[in-house]
Formats: C-alpha cells, sequence, structure tokens
C-alpha cells in the first residue's frame, strides 16, 4: 500500500515512509511534514488513535491528515473524522482523487497561511488576536498567541532569539521554526523581527523618541541595522515614515 501511493507522489514530494503508527508519529514529531497519509489499520498504533496523538501534540496538530480506512460504514467514517482527520477516504480508492484531496488540503493550508499572516500583522497593537474564522484548531490559535504573547514581552531585549523563544513556549529550536513557518510562512527569526518592526512603527507615529532610541527599544543594537530592516518591511526609511502611513 505504501509503494502504491508512494507512486502518485514521490515525482512532487519529497516522501517520509514510517511502518506503522507508532514509527509514523515519531517521524511526524522529527522531520514535521506538510501532509500525513495513514491507513487506519495497523499494527501497534492504529491509524485512528495516531492522528489523534498527532493533532493533540502541539508540535505536529497543525499538520492535514487524511485517513485511509476499508470500513466504509457511517459510524467508522464519524469515528475517524472525531480523532481530527482532515479528509477521510474509503478503500479502495482512485489515486488521481486522492493526489487532488491532498493538493487540496495544501491549497487551504496556503490560503490559511496568508490570512494569519494578516492578522498577526495587524495584532501587534492589540491584546488579544481573534483567530475563529482563520481555518485553524483551537489548538494552534492558542499557540499562535502564546507565541505573540512571548515575543510581546521579550521583544525589547536584543539577546532575545529563536533559541529563547523555543524554552519559553516548550520546543526545540528547530521544530518552533517549522511551526511558526507551517503556519505563517514566516520563519521564526523574520516572526519576532516583524513584530518589532510593526511595534517601532507605533512608536513613530506617536513621534515618542528620536528613531534610535526607538531601534534600541525594540530590540536592536543597530540603529542602522534597524533602519535597513525597517525599509526592507514597510518600504521606506524610519525617517519618511510618518503618522499617515
Amino acid at each position: 500500500m505504501r509503494a502504491h501511493i508512494r507512486e502518485y507522489f514521490e515525482n512532487e514530494f519529497h516522501i517520509i515512509e514510517a511502518i506503522d503508527g507508532a514509527d509514523g508519529y515519531e517521524k511526524a514529531i522529527e522531520k514535521i511534514p506538510d501532509f500525513i497519509i495513514s491507513d487506519v489499520m495497523m499494527p501497534r498504533m492504529d491509524g485512528n488513535e495516531f492522528c489523534r496523538k498527532v493533532k493533540l501534540d502541539k508540535r505536529t496538530s497543525h499538520i492535514p491528515v487524511v485517513l485511509l480506512t476499508a470500513r466504509a460504514t457511517k459510524e467508522s467514517r464519524i469515528e475517524g473524522l472525531e480523532t481530527g482527520a482532515d479528509d477521510f477516504i474509503t478503500k479502495p480508492f482512485d489515486g488521481d482523487e486522492l493526489q487532488v484531496r491532498v493538493k487540496n488540503l495544501i491549497q487551504q493550508r496556503q490560503r490559511t497561511r496568508k490570512l494569519l499572516e494578516g492578522k498577526i500583522q495587524k495584532s501587534h497593537s492589540v491584546v488579544q488576536i481573534d483567530f475563529e474564522d482563520s481555518g485553524i484548531t483551537s489548538m494552534d490559535a492558542q499557540f499562535l498567541t502564546k507565541a505573540i504573547e512571548i515575543v510581546k514581552q521579550q521583544h525589547t531585549d536584543p539577546d532575545f532569539n529563536t533559541k529563547g523563544f523555543g524554552q519559553a513556549i516548550g520546543l526545540g529550536r528547530i521544530q518552533l521554526n517549522r511551526k511558526i513557518k507551517a503556519l505563517t510562512g514566516q520563519t521564526t527569526v523574520s516572526f519576532i523581527r516583524a513584530y518589532r518592526l510593526n511595534r517601532a512603527a507605533g512608536l513613530i507615529k506617536k513621534k515618542s523618541a528620536t528613531v534610535a532610541e526607538i531601534a534600541y527599544d525594540v530590540g536592536f543594537s543597530s540603529p542602522s541595522y534597524f533602519s535597513e530592516c525597517f525599509r526592507l518591511h514597510f518600504g521606506k526609511l524610519p525617517s519618511e515614515f510618518n503618522e499617515n502611513e
């Protein structure tokens, strides 16, 4: 079955195979793939339990999961969907249909990333962000809310980096970067920098201090580097930015 599925995807994707649910869960945590296709009937850990664990783990909860099953009953389908599966396909299945469904899930994830990027971009001056209509799970919404809160608390520290970010949120540096990028399209470094720059823009609008002082206030150790990052982010230098922006 794995070899059969591989034929439909190996020309477009890097494939990681697992021999059963337990092996798949370990590899999902280690690799953080873009999507998962899993059979329901497997030794050691079946597909329903595997999907449930993936969706309840903050490291992997964002990953779309397609479950394959030979059981076509309504009850088995509901059981699969209750685990958090994003799609459910009955065997025997058509390979072309599986390809289309996977591509649809990927496109849906890409649209979600763009929507979240816009929400986060506007969120840096408010206390809470509403992710209700973002197309993500409540766990991922909680993750992003916590991530933004951590950056909000730490962004003035020039030594705050991806390592400290990971420690604060309880993920390894690589896992955090993959999670942030999967949800928002940004690297962890870009995520932190965007917050600092948007915070700086708010301070510049208020004319609360000089550009150099604001650069230090938002965690940049070099005003010249801050100005260059600001120009790349907003399309103009801080000195050209005003309250009408």
